[in-house]
């Protein structure tokens, strides 16, 4: 009995899944094609073909929906993040400037999905998305700051919090400018200028020589 039991539970939790996976994929298609403040709750029910029982057995509304849409989207960023930063740490990614090779992962994942971005700009969605993205961004931020002092044995110039927070703050502000832009550059140039920018002022406040 336990076993049929937990046969029906596990068919349940994949129903669940599927239904949420429909809802999600149909608000980020929709989104790409007019923007999320022009999407409804009906225009997601019509493209996923649920009842609206169905979505609110699931979630409240649609901004309700977008926040696991959002969820999915940061998991994305902190996996190519994560590679890169297994990449640092086993050596294969390169020493100089190493600290910011995972805003190639950033511009990469950005670039593969410009247009479900440049669908939530300037709605109430981008606004949430930035506030998750930078403060995802200048707590990984600090994290490495954090060990590369510990690993050289430097002294910081600048409050490590202080730094992450700059490197953030322009990094979205690029970003967004990016997103924007009707002719934008290469996702793999553009991450190599900001790290041209940024590398200096970074060494500088961590305390570490050009050629650390």
């Amino acid at each position: 009995m336990s076993g049929e039991g937990s046969t029906g539970a596990e068919r349940e939790d994949r129903r669940v899944r599927r239904t949420r996976r429909q809802l999600r994929e149909a608000l980020l298609a929709l989104v790409v094609e007019r923007g999320y403040d022009r999407v409804t709750v009906q225009d997601v029910l019509d493209r996923a073909d649920l009842s609206r029982a169905t979505f609110y057995g699931h979630y409240r509304d649609k901004d309700d929906l977008l926040v696991a849409c959002l969820a999915e989207l940061l998991d994305a960023v902190r996996a190519a993040m994560a590679t890169y930063a297994s990449a640092y740490a086993t050596g294969v990614a390169p020493a100089r400037g190493g600290e910011l090779t995972a805003t190639r992962a950033i511009f990469e994942h950005v670039a593969a999905n410009r247009s479900l971005y440049r669908g939530l700009l300037g709605s109430r969605a981008w606004t949430v998305l930035l506030r998750h993205l930078r403060e995802h961004f200048t707590g990984l931020a600090q994290e490495h700051f954090r060990a590369v002092i510990a690993d050289r044995g430097s002294s910081p110039a600048v409050p490590v919090e202080v730094t992450a927070q700059c490197v953030g703050g322009a990094l979205l502000a690029l970003l967004t400018w990016w997103l924007e832009s009707e002719a934008p550059l290469p996702a793999e140039q553009l991450a190599h200028m900001f790290e041209r920018l940024t590398a200096p002022s970074i060494q500088a406040a961590l305390g570490l020589s050009p050629d650390a």
